[in-house]
């Protein structure tokens, strides 16, 4: 039910929340002399390890008004363009906010000083850095090599060469993440009415969530034009500018190489494109073809891979930057799936008196879980090429879910690379959240919005303003919950694999899995009579 309010009260109510996080960030955040201890929230006016308690404590509850606000908005009966104006009134203060939830903005001007110093980010360290900007950046970057694409190494370079102060660093790389997130509520609402869904809704949940603002502005991570870019290569690729979609996704995986994974999924937008031209010339039907995917899937591979290699080649950086897994240095969370399995065998071991079970329990289960996402990969991609089980739908839901197939797929893909990552850090979700807030339709809106938009605000309170993250202190709690949540996964998996048609997998013409009639049809009721009037 809509909120009896006006939706103004609650946009300025958001906005009061957001300047209050911005000024409290100036004690409260990650600043730049870090601090000897955890910042924790309380009410003392300063802490001895460094930065405010009480600050803090107003971080939070500043956080917590934003949120509230925006969920108190999810019914309401505004447009597009005024969620554009919420949006810039909530997040705008955090442009002049400190590094709020991380400290990777540090780090991030390190590295381009390194390389503009003549030291390649790859090779070098920024422990070997010759500036008091080393002092800033977080004890996991000092010893590691970077894991970014040599466009944002480029990026990051440009702004250390003009930047004398670290201060300008700081405000230039957060505007960077800034244009990333206006490129985001550009793509947003214009895919999602390619695709026939409410590009308000679409908006609520991938744009004007707090998550955005905490981590792409407030924290300021290059994943925003990660993200930005796979977006808006889909908005050019549902355009059929498909090469230049390409090329658009190309350059977000020289920022951060996850944006491959949406690379394969363009590819069936472009076969479908070939079949859908070839059914108008000929008269046949539009089913798409395996050779038709195989010459779509050469075209991508050619108008990504041409840019990629140009950028490794032409900066002298090399290709190191595609297999990152091992940069982030040892972190060891229960919010990875896979990890926290590890961390399990680690202490069956601890009471046998096997300390070095949880070392080598960690690296097979993270191991088991690449070789998982692999196959899940294959089939997420495999189900979007396919046609869908059509029975008990009309032929109006049948074709919308055709069209946002592919795109979900993105989603799902991104959402199977966060769960079985081998660290999970909050503003990982943000990977798959603007995909599948664009994609989810009729038929999913009812089972998927909800529990997405519940994820992302538990996210927003995982790590504290400074940027540490309770993933570390509650792991006595986080991993049998985390075995609770994999059982669960397991389970439904099995499921689902039962409802695949195995003995067609490999046919273009049969649905990779069978439709539950009856809950299908009530779900698709009940989605059209809540999403009408968007």
């Amino acid at each position: 039910m809509a909120d009896a309010r006006p939706p103004a009260t609650w946009r300025w109510a958001g906005c009061a929340g957001a300047l209050a996080l911005a000024a409290a960030s100036w004690g409260s955040g990650a600043l730049p002399r870090p601090n000897t201890g955890v910042l924790w929230p309380g009410v003392a006016a300063w802490s001895s390890k460094g930065g405010s308690p009480l600050l803090a404590t107003v971080s939070v509850l500043a956080l917590a008004l934003l949120v509230v606000a925006w969920w108190r908005l999810r019914e309401a009966d505004v447009g597009v363009k005024w969620w554009w104006t919420t949006t810039a009134l909530w997040f705008g203060p955090l442009v002049l906010a400190m590094p709020l939830y991380s400290r990777d903005l540090y780090s991030y001007a390190a590295q381009g000083l390194l390389w503009d110093q003549g030291l390649s980010p790859y090779d070098h360290v920024v422990r070997e850095l010759d500036s008091p900007w080393r002092s800033s950046t977080a004890p996991t970057w000092l010893d590691s090599p970077t894991p970014y694409g040599p466009v944002w190494l480029l990026l990051a370079r440009a702004v250390a060469a003009v930047s004398g102060e670290l201060w300008v660093a700081l405000l230039l790389l957060r505007l960077l993440a800034v244009a990333g997130v206006v490129v985001l509520a550009w793509a947003v609402p214009d895919v999602a009415r390619r695709l026939g869904w409410s590009p308000v809704r679409a908006t609520w949940l991938g744009v004007a969530v707090p998550l955005v603002g905490a981590h792409f502005v407030g924290g300021a991570h290059n994943d925003a034009l990660m993200v930005a870019a796979v977006l808006g290569g889909v908005a050019l690729a549902l355009r059929r500018r498909l090469v230049l979609a390409c090329v658009v996704i190309a350059l977000g995986a020289m920022v951060k190489v996850t944006a491959v994974v949406a690379l394969p999924f363009v590819a069936v937008l472009w076969a479908r494109h070939r079949a859908t031209g070839r059914a108008v010339r000929t008269g046949a039907p539009a089913s798409v073809r395996w050779s038709e995917v195989v010459r779509a899937g050469l075209a991508t591979v050619g108008s990504a891979g041409v840019p990629m290699v140009l950028g490794g080649l032409l900066t002298g950086l090399g290709f190191s930057w595609l297999n990152p897994t091992g940069t982030p240095g040892k972190n060891e969370q229960w919010t990875s799936l896979p990890t926290s399995v590890g961390i399990a065998v680690g202490a069956v071991g601890h009471l046998l008196g096997h300390e070095e079970w949880r070392d080598a329990g960690i690296a097979a289960a993270r191991a088991v879980a690449l070789v998982v996402l692999a196959v899940l990969l294959v089939l997420v991609w495999l189900a979007a090429l396919k046609p869908i089980d059509s029975s008990g739908l009309s032929a109006e839901e049948a074709a919308a879910e055709a069209r946002l197939r592919p795109v979900r797929g993105i989603g799902w893909a991104m959402l199977a690379v966060v769960v079985l990552a081998p660290v999970f850090l909050g503003w990982y979700y943000l990977w798959m959240l603007p995909p599948l807030a664009v994609s989810l339709g009729a038929l999913w809106r009812d089972r998927l919005e909800g529990p997405l938009a519940v994820v992302a605000t538990v996210v927003c309170f995982a790590t504290l303003p400074e940027g540490y993250s309770l993933g570390l202190t509650t792991t006595v709690v986080g991993v049998p919950f985390a075995l609770v949540v994999l059982v669960l996964v397991v389970r439904r998996g099995l499921r689902t694999a039962r409802r695949a048609d195995w003995a067609g997998l490999l046919d273009l013409d049969r649905p990779l899995l069978r439709r539950h009639g009856s809950a299908t049809v009530a779900a698709s009721a009940s989605g059209r009579d809540r999403g009408a009037r968007d």
